[in-house]
């Protein structure tokens, strides 16, 4: 992992690096926390988020390219460049954060209090499905997949979370994957 000294601190706004960094070493090093990493890759992708921010999130642009901004400081860590590059990670990160805002604007849906009275929400009831077949799930399954879709980590970074060979960490995903979908067929009317 590289250490955030070798950029220093820039004395102007329009030093740059000693060196040209790549963006994979760049988010190492926002990752550990560098301040002048975070500044030269936001430079480099402002741009190209405000794009996506304004393409998807129109009016509250914004607010979009800070959230995502945010996000790249905050999820450095999770990076991966084996699964793809640090362009690519940043413009889905991006686009991910401008579809919430824009989900979180949308007004709700007016409902008829007489018809949901004492009704359970199907999202209930799916959540209550989906945890208790976790449950019957082996703990290295449950965990792999836990770890993957809640966590949103990576097969190699979670065979690295859990010291275990990445073959191991892929088998229990995919049957652990296999068994939560038989269970949920078994639980559906």
């Amino acid at each position: 992992m590289m250490s955030p000294e070798p950029l220093g601190t820039p004395s102007d706004e329009s030093a740059s690096p000693p060196w040209e960094a790549s963006d994979v070493e760049l988010l190492h090093a926002i990752a550990s926390g560098s301040e002048p990493a975070f500044e030269e890759l936001r430079g480099r992708y402002r741009r190209a988020v405000e794009r996506v921010c304004r393409a998807v999130a129109s009016s509250e642009r914004e607010d979009c390219e800070q959230e995502v901004f945010a996000r790249i400081w905050s999820k450095a860590a999770l990076f991966d460049p084996a699964r793809g590059s640090a362009a690519a990670w940043l413009l889905t990160l991006a686009r991910r954060t401008a579809l919430n805002q824009l989900a979180a604007r949308r007004p709700p849906m007016p409902l008829d209090h007489e018809q949901t009275a004492g009704r359970v929400e199907p999202t209930d009831v799916d959540a209550f499905w989906l945890e208790t077949a976790l449950q019957r799930l082996s703990e290295q399954e449950r965990t792999v997949i836990e770890l993957a879709y809640y966590g949103d980590l990576s097969e190699s970074a979670i065979a690295r979370r859990l010291r275990a060979p990445l073959g191991s960490v892929k088998s229990w995903k995919r049957r652990g994957l296999n068994r939560l979908a038989t269970l949920l067929e078994e639980e559906s009317p």
